[in-house]
């Protein structure tokens, strides 16, 4: 049934992709027309420049004179399963709108321009953290079985082949939690406690781990999925993300 499933959205996939290869494209942000790719130059950098400072801990959006040490004022001295985040921005304004057209399989390719500006922004911080696997945060089967698509697969793909690391299917997600998005930091973590299993054989002991998702808000689900990441053997994990919203950690 899966594949029957998945083989009904196959016409329209490549008439999308066709598309795409004939015609020019528009401005996903501004509308302007005529372009080789889905963002004009000027949006393009807007983009690129969206993370500005950042809490190294969390990837909060903080000013310039922020005291990060040991994290930021919403982070700091507080548990979060996760050792350090990275963020292509704050979730706000375009990205924020990016964030939400992903979530959408006929949106999907745009995973990969979004994971090459979070390269092009902060591909140096990314690559000296020798990571040794790339782990995507997972949807329960039952959710992946209803949407046929996880944009955090597409991102994690994207993510390992830029870095030249291996991407591997090392989380399970085992509880089926309900719709976070209007829940706080307590309600999410207690939901998300033992949500995710990881195994054993797919991380290296002592390795770093990069868990890719599309936002991060609280922390509670990629906290849990680090979790189980670390209890697997995995010695770091960083959070990797598109968008970072205002939720604390």
């Amino acid at each position: 049934m899966i594949d029957r499933m998945r083989l009904r959205k196959w016409p329209s996939v490549l008439n999308e992709a066709f598309d795409r290869l004939v015609f020019p494209s528009t401005c996903e942000i501004c509308g302007e027309g005529g372009l080789p790719a889905p963002f004009c130059e000027d949006c393009r950098r807007e983009l690129i420049e969206a993370v500005g400072t950042a809490c190294p801990r969390c990837a909060m959006p903080v000013g310039p004179h922020a005291n990060l040490e040991n994290g930021c004022a919403a982070c700091r001295g507080r548990a979060q399963g996760f050792d350090s985040a990275v963020a292509l921005g704050a979730y706000q304004g375009p990205i924020r709108s990016l964030c939400l057209s992903i979530k959408h399989e006929q949106s999907g390719w745009l995973c990969a321009h979004l994971t090459d500006l979070l390269m092009e922004s902060r591909g140096e911080e990314l690559r000296s953290a020798r990571a040794s696997c790339i782990v995507a945060v997972p949807l329960h089967w039952r959710r992946r079985i209803a949407r046929g698509y996880n944009q955090a697969d597409a991102l994690a793909d994207r993510l390992a082949k830029r870095l030249k690391v291996p991407r591997v299917p090392a989380l399970r997600r085992v509880v089926a939690t309900p719709k976070l998005a209007r829940l706080g930091r307590v309600d999410r973590a207690k939901l998300l406690r033992n949500a995710f299993v990881a195994k054993r054989d797919r991380i290296e002991p002592g390795g770093v781990a990069i868990l890719v998702d599309d936002i991060l808000t609280t922390g509670s689900t990629c906290g849990a999925a680090a979790r189980a990441l670390k209890a697997a053997g995995a010695s770091r994990v960083i959070a990797v993300v598109i968008g970072r919203a205002e939720g604390r950690v």
